[in-house]
């Protein structure tokens, strides 16, 4: 589990299981603490971590165990750069389960089997996680179920969250139709499990075992682990994280072992994740739901004037009180997302005119951001993170009586402090202002930021492959890509060399060319003795950062002596 601190996404919401056994999710199924361990101590046999050779047979471990529980078995191959590792460019795998339902409405149940590093066995970080993910499967059963169910392990999730941000990428069709993602991360340690949601997405405790017990975190976490939900998050897809803290100590540590951890805590995890997928599945149709934009504020008639998810032009400001969001001058879509019992959702449209409004001047007093940057200093906060806490502090509390937040100029009205929301990529702007009870402006604030997509893609350019072995020989191989563009993600294009130096040709030439939108040029040129053996495998890589859709080509060639080969790569951003 990655231990990145980023910006909180809101108040954390808690299940706290202390002693107690919760009712089984399905009655006659009980998960199985033995199970649960035997299986993670078959993947602490295996070493996971970035390019070691026995993932390959962690995931078919994985991919083995999976067809026994009778879901239909899939994998996904990726690869993925990062200079910090050795090596820098490797493969990995996402295996894929699916238990097919009544309909093509989607839940997602994840687990990375990856771990940090090969000094580690990954006991809780995250074979228990992946044995809890099976055990969910197998309880499960034959149960019918409307809901179709993709069980995933990840890989690639301790090197940047890879093996889930590429498998929903490479899946757009998968995206509305899935509900919720429930993401497994450190399950099997101490008393006591954690789960989280974003606040809009509050429905989805409704749907979990009542035996629980639901508490609220009273204080806003600035500093939560970064997992695979991450992915899930930008899409605007409900995730609840499960997870404990007792197992900080030992993470990424030889002594994350299987035989420290509370296997009775995992089955725990699994009867809560089983009784929320049925909860879920009970869910029918979504609530109905009228929008429109009226004098530039947002009308909402949802059933009983129940606070409703609000997306204006892609941003998604939370589930807010109907007559709290107003637009600023222009035309904009606004989207309204309300959520029945168990989840069932429905989405309402309306385009309309902003009005004429605009956050007051800055004046320096009674209002700050506390994340922003001082008045005077002309900068622009730059995040790698999903959501944002519109966070603000009154010096004079007492004298307030509202306090308005603009968004991008979008006005929110009656805000909340550390309210989250989902910008999107890309530059924002924030301004809090603090009225009194006489509507004078009390005190204003603003702080410029972006969101900085710090995803790579990685793909495999080629091949260019010379050989002097009783002659001269060149080839090169490129390959072609087509993807949906994303903004903000950036591609790591790498070409491997094969230098096989057996005779005394002199190598003339290696080059990476790219072509398109924002061409850049790389020439790699060899150094080379005559009459020495040097050979070598090398590899030359390009950062492309693409404004937006269009066609981005590379070429790649080679020469040696009287040989030459060359190849033409390209990936097509649709």
């Amino acid at each position: 589990m990655q231990r990145r601190s980023i910006w909180a996404v809101g108040a954390m919401l808690l299940i706290v299981l202390a002693g107690t056994t919760p009712t089984a999710a399905l009655e006659g199924s009980a998960a199985d603490p033995a199970g649960i361990e035997e299986t993670t101590r078959d993947l602490c046999t295996f070493e996971r971590a970035l390019g070691s050779e026995e993932r390959t047979a962690a995931a078919t471990y994985i991919a083995g165990a999976m067809e026994e529980l009778g879901l239909s078995v899939g994998t996904g191959r990726f690869a993925y750069i990062n200079c910090y590792f050795d090596p820098p460019l490797a493969l990995s795998s996402n295996i894929i389960g699916v238990r097919e339902g009544a309909t093509d409405r989607v839940v997602v149940v994840s687990a990375h089997y990856d771990t940090a590093g090969p000094e580690t066995p990954g006991a809780d970080d995250n074979a228990a996680g992946v044995a809890t993910m099976l055990e969910v499967a197998r309880v499960l059963g034959d149960t019918p179920l409307n809901r179709t169910v993709y069980f995933v392990a990840f890989g690639g999730e301790e090197t940047g969250l890879d093996g889930s941000t590429r498998w929903l990428a490479d899946n757009p069709d998968l995206r509305d139709r899935i509900e919720v993602a429930v993401n497994l991360d450190c399950v099997a340690s101490g008393d006591r499990l954690l789960v989280s949601v974003l606040p809009q997405h509050r429905w989805v405790l409704e749907a979990l075992p009542p035996s629980a017990c639901i508490g609220e975190e009273p204080e806003l976490p600035f500093d939560i682990a970064r997992d695979d939900g991450h992915a899930f998050r930008a899409a605007g897809i409900p995730v609840l994280r499960v997870y404990e803290q007792d197992s900080r100590s030992v993470v990424h540590t030889p002594d994350d072992r299987p035989e420290r951890l509370n296997y009775t805590l995992a089955a725990e995890c699994a009867r809560i994740v089983t009784g929320a997928i049925v909860g879920i599945d009970a869910a029918d149709e979504g609530p109905e739901i009228a929008i429109r934009v009226e004098n530039g504020t947002v009308v909402l008639t949802p059933p009983g004037n129940a606070p409703v998810e609000t997306i204006v032009d892609g941003i998604n400001l939370g589930a807010l009180p109907p007559g709290s969001v107003t637009l600023p001058e222009g035309q904009h879509v606004v989207q309204a997302v309300a959520y029945g019992p168990g989840g069932a959702k429905t989405v309402a449209t309306a385009t309309g005119e902003g009005a004429e409004i605009a956050p007051p001047a800055v004046s320096g007093g009674g209002i700050t951001i506390p994340w922003g940057p001082e008045p005077d200093d002309d900068l622009r906060g730059d995040f790698t993170v999903v959501t944002v806490p519109l966070s603000y502090r009154l010096d004079r509390p007492e004298e307030v009586a509202r306090v308005d937040g603009y968004l991008d100029g979008i006005r929110i009205r009656d805000l909340e402090d550390g309210w989250p929301v989902l910008p999107g990529w890309g530059p924002h702007s924030f301004t809090i202002a603090a009225y009194g009870t006489d509507g004078a402006v009390l005190g204003v604030d603003r702080a410029d930021f972006s969101l900085r997509n710090a995803r790579t893609v990685d793909l495999d350019g080629g091949l260019l492959q010379i050989d002097e072995t009783g002659g001269i020989a060149c080839s090169a191989s490129a390959r072609n890509y087509t993807r949906n563009y994303s903004p903000g993600e950036v591609y790591g294009i790498t070409v491997g060399c094969d230098y096989r130096d057996t005779g005394d040709a002199f190598l003339q030439t290696v080059e990476f060319r790219m072509n398109g939108p924002g061409d850049r040029n790389l020439d790699r040129r060899f150094f080379d003795v005559p009459l020495l053996n040097d050979t070598r495998r090398e590899e030359i890589g390009l950062w492309l950062e693409p404004d937006g859709p269009g066609l981005y080509r590379w070429s790649i060639s080679c020469s040696a002596g009287d040989g030459e080969a060359a190849g033409t790569g390209a990936l097509v951003l649709r």
